[in-house]
């Protein structure tokens, strides 16, 4: 869990630095998850279950570590606003602050990969979807095929018809 210490006399450019420096940790996160849901495409198609949750295994790992990130990052900037006195950055030029042309760049590179991340996870769950219907339709043609089996072979648990031969005759 990271820690914010905090400082009576940051400045704003020290603020920008510190929103800087958690948004190239998130970014890197992001790109981790970016390259394991990527891999996790070809292993939805080899219907590998097991690797399959290694993988979902990692990216929750990263995605607990982005949320930390975004906690001391929501803190910063609230800093950053009430010693700036705005509601938002784009309030103030960039050109008037050191380091915010920086942290908008990353940002909007943060929100490319989010972008791409989550139109792989829409191609997956439908590839997931298309799997389980495949599967739901095999297991209900093998209870089909259970259930004709079974009346074929009712006959053999039937009470056979007893017979009487009378042999006095």
């Amino acid at each position: 869990m990271l820690t914010i210490s905090y400082k009576e006399a940051m400045t704003a450019e020290q603020y920008i630095q510190k929103l800087f420096e958690l948004s190239e940790k998130k970014l890197d996160s992001l790109r981790v998850i970016l390259k394991l849901t990527q891999e996790q495409s070809d292993i939805i198609a080899e219907e590998n279950t097991e690797e399959l949750q290694r993988i979902i295994d990692q990216k929750q790992e990263q995605m607990v570590a982005i949320d930390e990130l975004d906690e001391a990052f929501e803190v910063y900037y609230s800093r950053l606003k009430s010693l700036l006195g705005i509601q938002s950055l784009e309030e103030v030029r960039i050109s008037e602050l050191k380091g915010a042309a920086e942290l908008k760049q990353i940002v909007t590179t943060i929100y490319d990969i989010t972008k791409q991340i989550q139109n792989l996870e829409i191609i997956n769950n439908k590839k997931v979807r298309d799997i389980l219907n495949k599967l739901s339709g095999e297991i209900r043609q093998v209870k089909q095929s259970k259930m004709i089996n079974n009346g074929y072979n009712m006959g053999n648990k039937l009470p056979q018809p007893s017979y009487f031969f009378d042999i006095k005759k």
